[in-house]
C-alpha cells in the first residue's frame, strides 16, 4: 500500500499526496495513542500513514474534548449528585410532594444519580485506574452487571421526561378523563412500567455492545461484544434518542398551545388580563423547562450518533491495494475519528441535563424556592444554635473562673493584710521593751 509523504500540515490537500510504502512512514504507529493493543494484525494498514498525520492534526481538538471528560465530567457527577439529592429531599416534604408531578420528579432524581455515577462515574473511574477496570476485565459478572445497570438509568431518565411531559399534556387536554380521579396511582403505574420496560430493553447490552466498545473514556472494554454495530444499533439510537426527542418536541407544542388556549378563555370570561399565573400554568411551566433544556441538550448528540452510526454500517470502508479506493478508505477514516470525537464533545455536554434540574426547579418553581429557602433558614438556625451550644461551656467556664478568682484575690489581700499587721505589731512591741530596758 502507497502513504503519503507531506507533513500534517500538507495533508489537507488530498490531491497533492505523493505516496510510498508503509515501511518509510516517518509516523510509527504508536503516535495513535488511544490503540491499546499493537499486535493485532495488519494494523499498518488499518492505519495507514495518511490516518497517522491526519490524527496529529486532530489533537488540539481531541485534547480539549479529552480536558472536558476528564475534569468537566467529574465536576458535574458531584455537583449533580449533590443537586438531585437535595432536589429529591425537597420534593420529598409534604408541601411539595402533593401532586404527581413531584413523584415524576423524584423518580427522575434517583435515576440522574444512577446514570451519573454507574455510566459516567464508572466510565471515569474505568479510564484513569488501572486497577478499577482490571475488576471488570476479570470478573464478566460485574462487566454484565454494570452494563445493564449503566444502560438502565440512562434510558429511564431519558423516557422519564417522555412521560411526565405526555402526563401533564393528557392532564390538561383531558382535565375530566379516568387518570385524573388519581393522578399518583396513574404516575405510579406508569413509572412501573416503564422501569420494567427499560431492564428489558437493558439486557441487550449482553450481546450488542454499542458504543461502550468505543467509549470516549478510552477504556479497555470489559469483554468482546458478539454484534458491536448493526441493527441493534439502529434500535437502540431511536429509542434513547430519536424517538424521545419527537415525543418530547410534540409534547411541548401541544402542552404550549392548550395553555394559550386556556388562558384566553380565562381572560374571556374573567374579563381580566392581569391575572397571575394559575397552579396549572405553573406546573406546566417547570415541566416546559425540564423537557426543553433536556430536549436541546440531546439534539446535538443524536445527530452525531446517527451520522456516526451511517457511517460506519452503511458507508463501511475496508483498505485496498488500489491506491483509488484506499484512498476512499482513508478519507472514510478520517471522518470516522472526527465523528468519535464530536460525539465525545456534545456527550460531555449533554453530562449536564443530569445536574441542571436543580436550577431548573428554583428558576420556575414558585414552591420549591420556599421550601428550598426555608430549609436552609433552618439549617442556619441549627448551625447558629450549635456554635453557641459549643461556646456555653466556654462562657459558663469562664464566669466560673471569674467567680472562683475574685475571692481568692479578696483572700490574698486579706491574708497579706493581716500578716503586715502582725509584723508592725511585733516591732513596735520590741521597740517598746527596747525603750523600757
Amino acid at each position: 500500500m502507497l502513504v503519503p509523504l507531506e507533513s500534517a500540515q500538507s495533508h489537507d490537500s488530498s490531491d497533492k499526496y505523493s505516496f510510498r510504502s508503509d515501511d518509510e512512514c516517518p509516523l510509527h504507529i504508536t503516535v495513535l495513542d488511544f490503540l491499546y493493543n499493537f499486535t493485532v494484525p495488519d494494523l499498518e494498514m488499518t492505519w495507514p500513514c495518511e490516518a497517522r498525520f491526519y490524527w496529529l492534526s486532530l489533537q488540539p481538538f481531541v485534547k480539549f474534548v479529552r480536558f472536558l471528560l476528564s475534569y468537566g465530567t467529574p465536576l458535574i457527577i458531584i455537583i449533580g449528585v449533590i443537586l438531585n439529592t437535595v432536589s429529591f429531599a425537597i420534593l420529598n416534604t409534604p408541601v411539595s410532594c402533593d401532586s404527581s408531578l413531584s413523584l415524576y420528579l423524584k423518580v427522575l432524581a434517583i435515576s440522574d444519580n444512577g446514570a451519573l455515577i454507574f455510566n459516567y462515574a464508572v466510565g471515569i473511574a474505568k479510564s484513569h485506574f488501572t486497577f478499577v477496570n482490571d475488576l471488570f476485565m476479570n470478573s464478566q459478572f460485574l462487566c454484565d452487571t454494570n452494563s445493564i445497570i449503566m444502560e438502565l438509568f440512562q434510558f429511564t431518565s431519558t423516557w422519564l421526561v417522555v412521560s411526565l411531559t405526555w402526563a401533564r399534556v393528557i392532564a390538561i387536554i383531558f382535565p375530566f378523563g379516568a387518570h385524573n380521579s388519581n393522578p399518583e396511582r396513574f404516575a405510579i403505574i406508569s413509572i412501573t412500567t416503564l422501569t420494567c420496560v427499560s431492564f428489558v430493553i437493558s439486557l441487550t447490552k449482553l450481546y450488542s455492545g454499542g458504543y461502550e466498545t468505543d467509549s470516549v473514556f478510552e477504556f479497555i472494554p470489559c469483554q468482546k461484544k458478539i454484534k458491536p454495530w448493526g441493527s441493534a444499533m439502529y434500535f437502540y439510537i431511536a429509542l434513547s434518542t430519536w424517538l424521545p426527542l419527537i415525543f418530547i418536541f410534540i409534547g411541548n407544542v401541544l402542552l404550549v398551545i392548550h395553555m394559550k388556549k386556556l388562558d384566553a378563555l380565562r381572560r374571556q370570561l374573567t374579563r381580566s388580563f392581569r391575572q397571575k399565573i394559575n397552579k396549572t400554568n405553573k406546573t406546566s411551566r417547570t415541566l416546559l423547562a425540564v423537557s426543553m433544556v433536556y430536549l436541546i441538550l440531546l439534539l446535538p448528540l443524536g445527530i452525531v450518533e446517527t451520522l456516526e452510526l451511517y457511517w460506519d454500517v452503511i458507508l463501511i470502508k475496508y483498505p485496498e491495494k488500489s491506491m483509488k479506493e484506499n484512498k476512499e478508505y482513508i478519507n472514510w477514516l478520517e471522518e470516522k475519528m472526527l465523528l468519535k470525537w464530536c460525539r465525545g464533545l456534545f456527550f460531555h455536554v449533554y453530562h449536564w441535563n443530569f445536574a441542571c434540574n436543580f436550577f431548573l426547579y428554583c428558576l420556575t418553581g414558585e414552591k420549591f424556592r420556599r421550601v428550598l429557602i426555608r430549609k436552609l433558614k433552618n439549617c442556619k438556625i441549627i448551625l447558629t444554635s450549635k456554635k453557641s451550644a459549643k461556646c456555653l461551656p466556654w462562657c459558663k467556664c469562664d464566669d466560673r473562673l471569674k467567680s472562683i478568682r475574685t475571692p481568692s484575690i479578696l483572700l490574698i489581700k486579706v491574708v497579706t493584710f493581716d500578716e503586715s499587721s502582725v509584723n508592725d505589731n511585733i516591732t513596735t512591741q520590741h521597740n517598746d521593751v527596747a525603750s523600757i530596758t
